[in-house]
């Protein structure tokens, strides 16, 4: 009779509305924060320090470059461009196009 129980409970578990389990954007937006933020052939170019909301759209805020006495450069990224592992962002482009969209100042904004 308690495996009976069990099953009915795993199933009323499995069937609970996915809405109840979202998680609130503002804490899913600081889980994003400090997370490294790699190419799609493997290239680390920065971190995320933010997430930027205008309107209905999201975009990372992110830390890009630096080299010897040159600081980073703060950079936009839409959230459409990138998906979330479980440590890390993985952008869906190679670093020679990331560099191309910098550099020509198209593509990932910068401010």
């Amino acid at each position: 009779m308690d495996l009976v129980r069990a099953a009915l409970l795993a199933v009323a578990l499995a069937a609970t509305s996915p809405a109840l389990a979202e998680i609130d954007s503002s804490q899913a937006d600081a889980r994003l924060i400090g997370m490294p933020i790699y190419t799609s052939d493997g290239v680390l170019i920065g971190q995320v320090t933010n997430v930027d909301v205008a309107g209905s759209s999201r975009s990372l805020v992110a830390a890009v470059g630096g080299f010897m006495a040159f600081g980073p450069r703060m950079v936009w990224i839409p959230l459409t461009w990138a998906n979330k592992e479980e440590d890390y962002i993985l952008l869906l482009m190679t670093n020679a196009q990331v560099g191309a969209l910098l550099f020509a100042g198209g593509g990932i904004g910068s401010r």
